[in-house]
């Protein structure tokens, strides 16, 4: 025989991954009671198993020179073959660059630009000149006009997790590991 519990808040996320921690976080910040239940504990969620990066057209590498949320729009809707949310891609280019800012003040470690010049594979010779040193660098991650995928290494998914759920645990917010959301009484 299994046991209920009932829960009362405000907010109720279900699922402890990067996109769920991340609403929490907004929903508590806001000043609303909010409790995550999940599955799994969020530090083993899939979002940790993410390794290529987090695509921001922040300008910094010497192959994103001159990017900006209107270069990253055009590339996300040619990307999709036109089949995107177009108001939703806008949104998106515009604010994940402030979002990636954030997550590095909150502590990610984000690789950063190493002033120098490097041969890439395909033979091109780049500089990342000294006054970018020391900012997020970004790489190539393939159909795109300019370098803008952020990363840490090949582990962004763990290390961008780890660091979002240290903030919930910051926070308080209260979470539910190891249970599943039967049903949900709501009130309006």
């Amino acid at each position: 025989m299994s046991a209920k519990h009932t829960h009362i808040s405000d907010v109720v996320v279900v699922g402890a991954g990067l996109a769920a921690e991340r609403s929490a976080i907004e929903a508590a910040s806001a000043g609303l009671n909010v409790i995550i239940l999940s599955l799994v504990p969020p530090r083993r969620s899939h979002s940790t198993a993410a390794q290529g990066g987090m695509q921001a057209s922040l300008g910094n590498a010497a192959m994103a020179k001159g990017d900006n949320p209107q270069i990253h729009f055009e590339d996300t809707v040619k990307g999709s073959d036109w089949g995107c949310d177009q108001e939703v891609a806008k949104m998106f280019t515009e604010t994940v660059p402030i979002m990636i800012r954030q997550l590095d003040y909150w502590g990610v470690p984000w690789n950063r630009v190493v002033a120098g010049k490097k041969k890439l594979p395909s033979g091109l010779e780049v500089e990342d000149t000294k006054d970018k040193e020391g900012l997020i660098t970004a790489r190539d991650f393939g159909g795109v006009a300019k370098w803008r995928c952020c990363y840490t290494s090949d582990g962004t998914g763990h290390t961008v997790q780890f660091v979002v759920d240290t903030v919930v645990c910051k926070m308080g917010i209260t979470v539910h590991d190891r249970m599943e959301a039967i049903s949900l009484i709501h009130d309006g």
